[in-house]
């Protein structure tokens, strides 16, 4: 696959806003580079690129540069250091972070300074890694492209300068980021293809762990009790909303969900699956909405290198549709609670004048048949199911309808796929696997049974 990463000018960068996380977290731990040294040249490369490409939207330079000299004098002292020591990072800002401004990309929150990290923020700090900053989402991240009215889009690395192209949503600016060199790897959320889809659109790798893996709690909106934000289980969002790494290689999102898994969730490592001996199945989409030729030529070339074979029932076709059926049931009660309706962009306020129409009749059926629909897809799929990310490729910035053989999807329907997976709650790792037509990257989903996101990985790995 084509390097379409930006060229990097390496006089002034150096080699670390390339290197992945392992290698700087072991040329760290050795002391053969300073974490400071490190993070200089990210913060670097945030000069240089973040004016074009808008991706993150508060820089934490202060608070990385005390981070990483307190890392090294530890180090000189002789600690022991973390799995991710000097890794600079960026946090999608839905994410609570502690002394840095979390907006939610909301004029409500504008100037909301957290003092308690997401518990997957804490773990990552835990673990050595820097914060250096907080990146661009829509608004309490309600679309698939990154746009909002407080700090506008953000624009992809990849592709022609010219004609530029949206990294996707609703973590797109932590793709940005990575994708750009401006973060080492990165935390985004994934409700209906959050993670999977700015991977697949910017040629990053990424995973939406099982519900419950890694926790759920500090992520705006939510309940908010004294100085945290906690996930309310009851809610369609607190539900299936997931915390999931992105970075450019598949050993570092492994890396980093492994740093922010639930301590009380056993581990394993992925290099002890045997993908030889898996049931592997294969579907050129969920079924309903056409996906573009060459993403299905690319997941069809994926799935005969893996020896798949194709999925043949019914309940894939089901989910989106399912999906749609519960968002819509959503009051969004955490949101009106926030601030006066009059401080949240048109998006936001036009959802909240539609929200709560539900009844809890009607709302329990949904959940019935959500259950219903994970049993199924379970005795359907075998051990791995492999799918495509979305129907497009990376979109033209600004563009909000897209035509596929003739029929114009919204947003929503070009991520059908990721919208089906997100409503079964199941693992799904993305890597890049080949190009479009003109030339953007097509990621490919690897979805496993829950709590087998090694399983996920594993066959990813054998995937790309």
């Amino acid at each position: 696959m084509a390097d379409r990463s930006p060229a990097l000018d390496t006089s002034r960068s150096g080699e670390w806003t390339v290197a992945d996380a392992h290698s700087i977290a072991a040329a760290v731990g050795r002391r053969e580079v300073t974490a400071r040294e490190v993070v200089e040249q990210y913060l670097g490369r945030v000069t240089d690129h973040n004016p074009r490409l808008n991706a993150l939207v508060t820089v934490a330079a202060d608070q990385a540069r005390a981070q990483a000299d307190a890392l090294d004098d530890r180090l000189d002292r002789g600690a022991a250091p973390g799995p991710l020591a000097g890794v600079p990072f960026t946090v999608k800002d839905l994410i609570a972070t502690a002394g840095v401004r979390t907006t939610a990309a909301s004029r409500a929150l504008a100037d909301n300074v957290p003092t308690v990290d997401a518990p997957a923020v804490a773990a990552m700090r835990s673990a050595g890694a820097i914060l250096v900053g907080k990146t661009n989402t829509p608004e309490f991240g309600t679309s698939g492209l990154t746009d909002n009215e407080l700090f506008g889009p953000t624009v992809n690395p990849l592709g022609d300068p010219s004609v530029p192209r949206s990294p996707g949503g609703s973590s797109g600016g932590e793709a940005a980021a990575i994708a750009s060199g401006m973060s080492a790897l990165g935390l985004g959320t994934d409700f209906g293809g959050s993670v999977r889809w700015p991977a697949h659109c910017t040629g990053l790798c990424s995973i939406r762990p099982t519900a419950g893996r890694v926790s759920a709690d500090g992520q705006y909106p939510g309940v908010l009790a004294g100085e945290r934000v906690l996930a309310n289980p009851t809610t369609v969002h607190g539900a299936l909303q997931t915390v999931g790494p992105m970075a450019r290689s598949l050993d570092d999102v492994a890396l980093a969900l492994r740093v922010v898994s639930a301590p009380h969730i056993a581990w394993t490592d992925p290099a002890l699956v045997d993908v030889r001996r898996l049931d592997i199945t294969w579907a050129a989409g969920e079924g309903t909405v056409p996906v573009a030729e060459d993403i299905v030529g690319a997941v069809r070339d994926v799935a005969g290198r893996l020896g798949a074979r194709p999925y043949r029932g019914a309940a894939l076709a089901e989910g989106n549709d399912l999906f749609g059926r519960l968002r819509a049931t959503q009051t969004h009660t955490d949101i009106a609670a926030l601030a006066d309706v009059g401080r949240f962009g048109a998006t936001v306020r036009a959802m909240l004048t539609t929200a709560g129409r539900a009844g809890q009749r009607e709302v329990e059926n949904l959940w019935d048949a959500r259950t219903r629909f994970v049993h199924r897809l379970l005795g359907e799929m075998g051990d791995v199911l492999v799918l495509p990310v979305a129907s497009i490729g990376a979109p033209p910035l600004g563009a909000d309808r897209f035509d596929v053989g003739g029929r114009f999807l919204t947003w929503q329907e070009a991520l059908a796929s990721c919208r089906t997976i997100s409503l079964a709650g199941f693992p799904s790792a993305v890597v890049p696997v080949g190009e479009t037509s003109d030339g953007m990257p097509i990621g490919v989903q690897i979805v496993a049974r829950p709590y087998h996101e090694h399983v996920a990985l594993a066959v990813a790995a054998r995937a790309a």
